[in-house]
């Protein structure tokens, strides 16, 4: 969970029934506390909660007491205490499934997997029928493999930037590229007043510019046109830089009710920015904030927990059309029932977002989605070490390469702290090895051409083993074909798009080329008994050579079907012509020229010579499955199988120098 109304954007105040009825049970205990905490008012709440449990003698209330000061400190993002004090509470009462929930959690928010595992796997016994235990177990064990293991990201702590107090929700504008905008609650922050919550200032918006040596120039506050007495903070840009939304947060004008966060804009003039506007969508029932603008300056996305969403906080959408805002789009594919925020529409179209509602690592995460047919989906989690044990969120790129987010984990300055992060250049690679499908013999001296979707188009010769290896971009697709004289050629395709971190391909990139000198047999091409016509599950094979025509737009070729030896020549010399016009009408019907294509029923006349041991198990190449192969085999099982291989179609490549018709 994340700070003040900005982040946290007003959470209710959640607890169990057992826990709501065991505060009323022993009011006078901490009446004071809860008074405080029921306000919103968390920090001095702990403190009352800490005195009330060094007091109390009874164990259940004492561990009423510590839970209630664990949830305060988890209200602050204290993830150390908020473990402090849950530890304490599941010590006194390790019967309440709650606590030993939040127990489990916190110590996943701290990084402490293993307990993490053993405490979810406590609450499971507690609530068997509970999913949040199984889904503790598995997401504790994950993100100790993602820390094992982490990706290429390299991410620095800000340090100029930051203070002991909340630092957090970069933005930069293209008026300046190297002027950052952030928001804190640092002791230079409007106003006089604290903040009850945590205890320290209202949140402003500050800025500070890099120089060309790297060096960051002292922090400080925007205008008091935009920063006053209440919190301002998570901003965005228009693509010009001069237009500027941001989220402000009042208090309510009516005593014991909170504030609700709303965005605002504000232009530049080119000397001072002015007045903020209220965007409409804005309410005093419900909250938003944390607005992103596309490139286009089109969308906004921000957080609300306005009606019509799926959990706490959600992510909406909101479009602009002729100068107004549409009524806002729940992004109900990614969002959860958990808390989504801080969106960021990045210019690659990719939208980044915080969620503990996702599987993660602990606290809030950062994952990423993208749009597929007018749809967000595919939500995937950045992983260590842009991510935590703790509530990571707010990223942003201010390059293609480089960007900021803001996390409180371990190691920091303050409550939260701002981090720049470098991605780096991923490296990708295709290669595999050329060689004859049958006798498994390298074949050197093939062709292998590389085409890309950016103009690209290499070639290269194999080594004498066969191989071949070509480097690929970033976003770009391609397709490689393998080429040689007297095969077949085979083309396959591999794409680098959406994808970030480096990968090699390999699996499924080696070509086993079809030799021409021999007919070629197609697989799974079945007639039903003493019929003609092609069945359903034929037609995909039917359709791999189409492709294979496709593939080699010179060749053309025999169609062959053929029988078992059973039966009359004459019966099967019929049945084997049929079968191969069959198969002839297919490939007209699919478009292929006619004057590519000739075709022939041989019957019982070339009884199969097994070209490879794969294919036809269990014989061997080099087997004739004859009549007297067959009659000589062990079983009827075996009989049956060389009799179904002999009735087969195939193809033999006649010419390699047909013409291809133009397309009218």
């Amino acid at each position: 969970m994340k700070k003040l109304s900005l982040i946290l954007l007003s959470l209710a105040c959640i607890f169990s029934t057992a826990t709501m009825d065991a505060a009323k049970a022993k009011k006078s205990k901490t009446a004071k506390a809860d008074k405080a905490f029921n306000s919103g008012k968390y920090a001095p709440a702990a403190d009352l909660y800490k005195k009330a449990y060094a007091k109390i003698k009874d164990k259940t209330v004492k561990a009423e007491a510590a839970y209630k000061a664990a949830e305060c400190y988890t209200k602050m993002s204290n993830a150390a205490e908020a473990l402090n004090w849950y530890e304490k509470s599941v010590k006194s009462n390790g019967k309440n499934a709650d606590a030993v929930l939040k127990y489990a959690q916190a110590l996943k928010n701290n990084g402490r997997y293993d307990e993490a595992v053993a405490q979810f796997n406590a609450f499971k016994a507690l609530e068997p029928g509970d999913e949040r235990g199984n889904n503790g177990v598995t997401s504790s064990e994950t993100a100790q493999q993602w820390k094992d293991k982490p990706t290429k990201y390299k991410v620095d702590n800000v340090a100029a930037l930051n203070t002991k107090y909340f630092d957090f929700a970069v933005g930069v504008s293209n008026l300046d590229k190297n002027t950052l905008y952030f928001t804190s609650s640092r002791a230079e922050a409007t106003g006089n007043k604290n903040d009850a919550w945590y205890g320290e200032k209202f949140y402003d918006i500050f800025k500070s510019t890099i120089d060309n040596n790297g060096k960051w120039s002292i922090p400080t506050s925007m205008s008091d046109v935009i920063n006053t007495e209440a919190s301002e903070g998570a901003m965005t840009f228009d693509a010009k830089g001069n237009v500027m939304y941001f989220t402000r947060c009042k208090k309510s004008d009516v005593k014991g009710q909170e504030g609700q966060c709303k965005i605002y804009k504000s232009t530049f003039d080119g000397t001072k920015w002015g007045e903020p506007e209220l965007l409409p969508f804005n309410s005093d029932n419900y909250t938003c904030g944390q607005p992103s603008l596309s490139d286009d300056g089109t969308t906004l996305y921000f957080a609300s927990d306005m009606p019509g969403g799926l959990g706490g906080k959600d992510i909406w959408m909101s479009k602009n059309e002729n100068g107004s805002w549409t009524t806002p789009v729940n992004l109900s594919t990614i969002n959860t029932t958990g808390d989504e925020m801080f969106p960021y529409i990045a210019a690659n179209g990719k939208l980044y977002f915080a969620s503990n509602g996702h599987p993660g690592m602990g606290g809030l995460d950062i994952f990423t989605a993208t749009m597929e047919n007018g749809t967000w989906g595919t939500v995937t989690n950045l992983k260590y070490p842009i991510n935590s044990s703790y509530d990571d969120f707010g990223l942003m790129f201010n390059t293609a390469t480089t960007g900021y987010l803001t996390s409180n984990r371990a190691g920091g300055q303050g409550e939260d702290d701002i981090y720049s992060f470098v991605v780096p250049p991923a490296n990708f690679a295709v290669y595999g090895r050329v060689y004859d499908t049958d006798t498994k013999d390298p074949i050197s001296g093939a062709t292998v051409e590389l085409f890309g979707s950016d103009g690209t188009r290499l070639s290269v010769k194999t080594q004498d083993a066969g191989t071949y290896r070509y480097e690929l971009k970033p976003d770009v697709d391609y397709k490689i074909s393998a080429s040689f004289t007297g095969y077949l050629t085979q083309f396959k395709e591999v794409s680098t798009k959406g994808l970030d971190e480096s990968k090699d391909f390999e699996k499924n990139f080696d070509f086993p080329l079809k030799s021409t000198a021999k007919p070629i047999a197609l697989p799974e091409i079945y007639y039903d008994f003493d019929k003609f016509s092609l069945r359903p599950e034929s037609k995909s094979s039917m359709d791999g050579l189409i492709k294979v025509l496709d593939d080699n737009p010179t060749i053309t070729i025999k169609l062959t079907a053929h029988t078992d030896y059973r039966g009359t020549d004459q019966y099967n010399n019929v049945l084997s012509n049929k079968r191969a016009e069959s198969a002839y009408k297919y490939l007209l019907s699919k478009g292929v020229d006619k004057a590519r294509l000739s075709w022939e029923g041989r019957g019982k006349k070339d009884p199969l010579e097994v070209p490879n041991n794969e294919e036809y198990p269990p014989f061997k190449r080099g087997d004739v499955l004859t009549e007297q192969f067959i009659k000589g085999l062990a079983t009827e099982e075996l009989k049956d199988k060389a009799n179904q291989y002999n009735r087969r179609t195939a193809f033999t490549v006649l010419s390699t120098d047909y013409v291809p018709k133009k397309k009218k």
